[in-house]
């Protein structure tokens, strides 16, 4: 499964209220405690407070460069047939991680079977729970 590994240090400083965003060009204005340069996934509440909104996936270095990197330690197969395949998995040339960290596949999408497989080893598989996958091809035997 993919990865995206991250060295950005952070820091979590205490504010007394919330002063709003300050989207001023860089070089135009200083930042004071209490406001932010860009805001995402957080709500105001009345007392001034800020709180996360739910629905989204918590990642650090948010809109930082990342690294995608499978992890070629731990193969896992997906699937398994007896008989004839009549498997088919939509798959991708390459995957990236948008700003907010989640992967997402690139490239144009092909519709593999058993028939071409051999043609798209390392291409990328998402499921339905947005976990993403690097195909290594398929294991055949006889019994």
């Amino acid at each position: 499964m993919a990865t995206v590994p991250t060295n950005i240090s952070e820091a979590v400083y205490q504010i007394k209220r919330w002063k709003g965003v300050n989207e001023a060009l860089e070089g135009e204005a200083s930042l004071k405690m209490g406001e932010a340069a860009v805001m995402r996934n957080f709500k105001v509440t009345a007392g001034g407070a800020l709180q996360k909104r739910g629905g989204s996936v918590n990642v650090a270095g948010l809109l930082s460069s990342y690294t995608v990197t499978v992890d070629a330690e731990n193969p896992q197969v997906l699937y398994t047939e007896n008989g004839s395949s009549s498997l088919a998995l939509t798959m991708y040339p390459g995957v990236q991680a948008d700003e907010m960290g989640a992967l997402e596949p690139t490239g144009t999408p092909v519709l593999v079977t058993e028939a071409n497989a051999d043609e798209h080893e390392g291409w990328y598989y998402m499921d339905g729970l947005g976990r993403c996958f690097r195909f290594e091809g398929i294991e055949r035997s006889r019994r």
